[in-house]
């Protein structure tokens, strides 16, 4: 009565499991905007996956919000999460600058505009159990290549205008970058409910 289960062997090293809620990130992005901290995390998911496996551990590399140029893979507050994508663009006139642009080398479909405020850091490196490597530039097929050309055209052209524009817009983009993905998960989750066994 009134006893706690015993801790497993990870909590006990590692502490319990910690799922991130937005004042986190945002105390998080306030202490690293401050000094040049590493952090190491693990990416899941396959958006990066030319560049970085799914599973790896990376190095990220924080500073101050004007170091962030195009090319370089960064981690940036994404809502309730941090995403890691690389910048194909940075805003250039006025409040565009504020701004800039990333995708995930394996997407075909641009992000919305990321505020440069939001960026966590530059992953500067990753591992997958042994050495820690550097993360490779993009390789991205002809097709896709193509397809994300006219999304990232469509974002520049917005995002130079008006990042408010540009950040309206790309609501419909990203339901199409996510809206299959979804619907496929979904269609997955109910066909495992509803199997007859």
């Amino acid at each position: 009565m009134g006893d706690k289960p015993a801790a497993t062997s990870s909590e006990l090293v590692a502490g319990p499991y910690w799922a991130a809620g937005i004042d986190d990130l945002a105390r998080l992005r306030a202490v690293t905007t401050k000094t040049r901290a590493v952090i190491h995390s693990t990416v899941r998911g396959g958006s990066m996956r030319t560049a970085i496996p799914d599973g790896a551990r990376i190095r990220i590399r924080s500073g101050p919000e004007n170091m962030w140029q195009r090319g370089q893979v960064i981690a940036f507050l994404a809502g309730s999460r941090v995403t890691v994508h690389r910048i194909i663009y940075e805003g250039r006139r006025s409040s565009a600058r504020q701004f800039v642009l990333t995708q995930g080398d394996a997407n075909w479909l641009c992000d919305p505009p990321v505020n440069r405020a939001t960026v966590v850091g530059e992953v500067e490196a990753f591992s997958t159990g042994g050495e820690w490597q550097a993360i490779s530039a993009p390789r991205i097929r002809f097709h896709r290549r193509l397809v994300a050309s006219a999304s990232q055209a469509l974002m520049r052209v917005a995002l130079e205008w008006s990042p408010a524009f540009a950040i309206l817009i790309s609501r419909p983009i990203s339901w199409l970058r996510m809206g299959p993905r979804l619907a496929l998960s979904i269609l997955r989750r109910y066909r495992t409910s509803h199997v007859r066994h």
